[in-house]
């Protein structure tokens, strides 16, 4: 909340950051981690250097940057990508969010700020990602391909993004080995293996075998898994939830007059449960 000592400014806001930076330091060690995302911050601040822009802050592997016109913005990110993101590089991504911002101490606060480093989030590996509200105060010097709504984490409503051309999918599109967890060009992969209808792509032969010896390992940490290890938990709370309030009501009855129709369900939910839960195994 705003007090009467803040100042409210409408800016640009640039997040860039390295896309699954734990998993990163689970690949490489803490000591490499750390030393990949100094390196990753040295650069953005060489960039920055030619630009009229603010670094506000850095937080571990993210670096934050206040800029007043949306076209610096933008042009900041996509040198960030092209210097920083390539073949066999840390998974450089930047997000890009326009809006009115509270300034105090120093640092900047507010929805807007929330929103852009969201929307970082959203990005692929050497993409940069704006919203409808930076896209809107661009001029005609970027080419911008809509790249859907998303829902971002504790941001209520759908927010429209767009990706900047020359960066991300409609370039040389970048996924990440799920071994050492480096960006891998799908044109220049060393190899690639389908698994539970996913691709995973591999940077050398050396990944790839590790890759083999013990696949879940690596998948454990894929978004497909948490995403598939979310949907069985909040299914299994849903049922845990339900089941028990109706069974504390039947206890209230002194567990007599059960509900044939109610018990049936729950059996079946229960039986889902167990398949639900096969569906995961499978998928890690």
């Amino acid at each position: 909340m705003a007090t009467d000592g803040d100042q409210i400014e409408t800016n640009t806001f640039v997040f860039a950051d390295l896309a699954g930076f734990t998993a990163l330091t689970e690949a490489h060690g803490d000591s490499s981690a750390n030393r990949i995302a100094a390196d990753f911050v040295a650069g953005v601040r060489r960039i920055l250097a030619n630009y009229d822009a603010e670094e506000v802050k850095t937080i571990g592997d993210e670096v934050m940057i206040r800029v007043v016109e949306p076209e610096t913005a933008v042009r900041i990110g996509l040198q960030i990508v092209d210097q920083l993101a390539f073949h066999r590089s840390p998974p450089v991504r930047v997000g890009v969010h326009s809006g009115p911002a509270i300034h105090r101490d120093g640092d900047w606060f507010g929805s807007t700020v929330n929103v852009a480093s969201r929307v970082t989030n959203a990005a692929k590996p050497g993409e940069v990602l704006l919203t409808d509200a930076t896209r809107s105060e661009l001029g005609d010097g970027f080419e911008l391909e809509a790249r859907g709504a998303r829902y971002l984490k504790h941001v209520p409503e759908l927010v429209p993004v767009y990706g900047v051309a020359g960066s991300g999918p409609t370039s040389d599109r970048l996924e990440i080995d799920p071994v050492c967890r480096m960006a891998v060009s799908i044109a220049r992969a060393d190899s690639t293996k389908k698994r539970r209808g996913l691709t995973y792509y591999f940077c050398s032969a050396e990944c790839r075998h590790q890759f083999d010896q013990d696949p879940r390992r690596y998948v454990a940490l894929s978004p497909a898994a948490r995403t598939a290890r979310r949907g069985f938990l909040i299914n299994l709370a849903a049922f845990v939830a339900i089941g028990g309030a109706h069974l504390i009501i039947w206890a209230g009855r002194s567990f007599k007059h059960p509900s044939v129709a109610m018990l049936i369900l729950f059996a079946a939910w229960a039986i889902a449960l167990a398949f639900h839960y096969r569906l995961v195994r499978e998928t890690l």
